[in-house]
């Protein structure tokens, strides 16, 4: 029986090398459209700077800048107004507690003292005079008490003679009922006088209370009026170094306008500024070191403001063992602030990306090193070169840390060489 035998078909070469590039097309077509579905920023190597994670240690120290002031400062104001007279010092020199820096003139006060302090004398002997009349009338009720205490003994010395008599008949009836009725009269005005005495001396110890309360008052007033004109002479509350102080003779200073000021010496302290980011770890107690002619010094936060100005709070620090020699007010000192021990950590280096994402992300490059794609990340404690690393990288992880202000709207920066 006869087969029919099928012609086997030769493979065309034509055909296969159309198929494979159409294939090659599609993936590249494929490929060019996903990718360029993806944000790409495209910069030249050398205007980024890229950064490799690293293990190491961490210093929680942070750079702060402070100045010098003095611990407190006290301020000089005319107590009474008035026209400068003299002037014994001038100002930026040291002056001693107590002595006379300048002397006001003032007429009018000299007069309204002199008026006051005649009015206040006045008032002063007519309370005198008052409790010396109290005093009297003491004397006099006591007196009377003692008269008629003497007169009731006499008389009860007569009734016992005159009883005697009076039985004997020797007098009448009546002289002995006038010696009796006299004693009982004496005796019920004894009682009286008694009473009275009790009474006014409640009276005269409540008016010598206010008397003696009004006089202290009036004394105090009288200390007052005059030690207005010592006012006129103002002297150093303090020692220290005076500042701020520019009066000329003949110049009218008004009442309570400020003079100048005295920065107490031998006690100083730093103001710095720190940056706000730190503003939650920044506590009292904590130090800061820093270098002055050559010297190392120790101080510590006493206290910190939380207000926060342009990016900025503000803390005091004492200097431990006294301010250095030569210091001066306003003098800048560099200070490296102490916010934790050392500590072994994940490393990167801190850079202008921090101001742009946070630390919340960053551009990680691949393994070919020519796309850094964005990364969620997480950082930790920071100083001024590196940045603790805590979540989305790992060691050996090489990361763009220059600024992203160009950049941040992207998914992906093409690295070109």
């Amino acid at each position: 029986m006869d087969r029919v035998i099928e012609k086997k078909r030769k493979f065309n070469l034509k055909y296969g090398i159309i198929a494979a590039v159409s294939l090659c097309v599609v993936y590249l077509f494929y490929v060019g459209v996903s990718d360029a579905a993806i944000s790409t920023y495209k910069v030249k190597k050398e205007q980024v700077i890229i950064s490799t994670v690293k293990q190491g240690v961490f210093e929680d120290v942070v750079p702060v800048r402070g100045e010098i002031e003095p611990a407190s400062t006290v301020f000089l104001d005319t107590v009474a107004g008035g026209v400068v007279e003299e002037i014994y010092v001038d100002n930026g020199t040291m002056i001693e507690k107590g002595q006379p820096i300048l002397k006001l003139q003032n007429s009018d006060l000299y007069l309204n003292v002199s008026r006051n302090n005649t009015s206040i004398t006045e008032q002063l002997n007519n309370l005198s005079n008052i409790a010396n009349n109290l005093e009297t009338k003491k004397l006099v009720t006591e007196k009377e008490i003692i008269d008629i205490k003497y007169r009731i003994k006499t008389l009860k010395l007569d009734k016992k003679r005159y009883q005697v008599l009076a039985d004997d008949a020797l007098v009448s009836d009546h002289q002995y009922q006038a010696i009796l009725d006299e004693l009982q009269y004496r005796e019920e005005l004894l009682v009286n006088l008694i009473a009275k005495q009790e009474l006014e001396e409640t009276i005269r110890g409540k008016r010598i209370v206010q008397i003696e309360d009004q006089i202290q008052k009036l004394e105090t007033n009288l200390a007052i009026s005059t030690k207005s004109l010592s006012n006129l002479l103002i002297k150093a509350p303090v020692t220290g170094h005076l500042t701020s102080f520019s009066v000329e003779i003949g110049e009218s200073k008004n009442k309570g306008e400020r003079l100048g000021q005295i920065d107490e010496m031998g006690a100083s302290k730093i103001v710095a500024q720190i940056d706000e980011f730190y503003i939650n770890r920044v506590r009292v107690g904590q130090t800061a070191s820093f270098k002055l002619n050559g010297e190392d010094y120790e101080s510590i936060i006493e206290s910190v403001y939380p207000e926060v100005t342009n990016g900025m709070f503000e803390v005091d620090l004492t200097i431990v063992g006294g301010a250095p020699e030569g210091v001066r007010r306003g003098q800048t000192i560099q200070l490296a602030l102490s916010l934790g021990q050392k500590s072994e950590s994940l490393l990167l280096t801190n850079g202008g990306f921090l101001k742009t994402t946070g630390g919340s992300w960053a551009f990680v490059l691949d393994e070919s090193g020519e796309h850094a794609i964005k990364r969620d990340i997480k950082l930790g404690r920071r100083n001024t070169s590196v940045v603790e690393v805590l979540e989305g990288l790992k060691a050996g992880d090489r990361v763009v840390t220059s600024n992203y202000a160009s950049m941040q709207d992207v998914e992906r920066v093409a690295i070109l060489r």
